[in-house]
């Protein structure tokens, strides 16, 4: 059956519209299985929240809220989403940045050199990652910042 396509003043018969035939290849199984390998370079561990994840072979990555201009740096909150942290620095050149890092080697007790930016330089979301560290260590030192 055939329809009428009435636009701009034209008349042409348009052809009704069939579905295309399904693509051969990579079926939805294998799609997934590789969104899982792409998943399996952080650990997450049920008994410490979402923001605190292992990153193999011996990181942690820690998620970030971070509120630069404060006064003095210090924890705000430790929830699953992130770790909120003021920090005594305005958000202008890195100067937000550096002290971040500073500040989280400090509370966590390793060397600064242990500490880096994984994500999220120009944002106030961001990944922290600390070196040669455990899960638990990390756990324990901003849990006893937080009180």
């Amino acid at each position: 059956m055939a329809r009428l396509d009435l636009t701009r003043g034209r008349r042409r018969k348009l052809e009704s519209k069939k579905m295309a035939p399904a693509k051969k290849g990579k079926s939805k199984e294998t799609v997934s299985s590789s969104a899982a390998a792409a998943n399996k370079s952080t650990v997450v561990d049920t008994k410490y929240p979402a923001c605190i994840r292992a990153v193999p072979p011996s990181s942690v990555g820690i998620t970030i809220h971070a509120k630069p201009g404060s006064k003095i740096a210090t924890i705000t909150d430790f929830d699953d989403e992130a770790l909120g942290v003021q920090i005594d620095a305005p958000a202008r050149d890195g100067e937000a940045n550096a002290a971040l890092l500073d500040y989280i080697s400090q509370v966590i007790g390793v060397k600064r050199r242990q500490v880096s930016l994984g994500s999220g330089s120009k944002s106030r979301d961001k990944v922290v990652l600390v070196e040669e560290i455990s899960l638990q260590t990390v756990f324990e030192a901003l849990s006893n910042a937080c009180k």
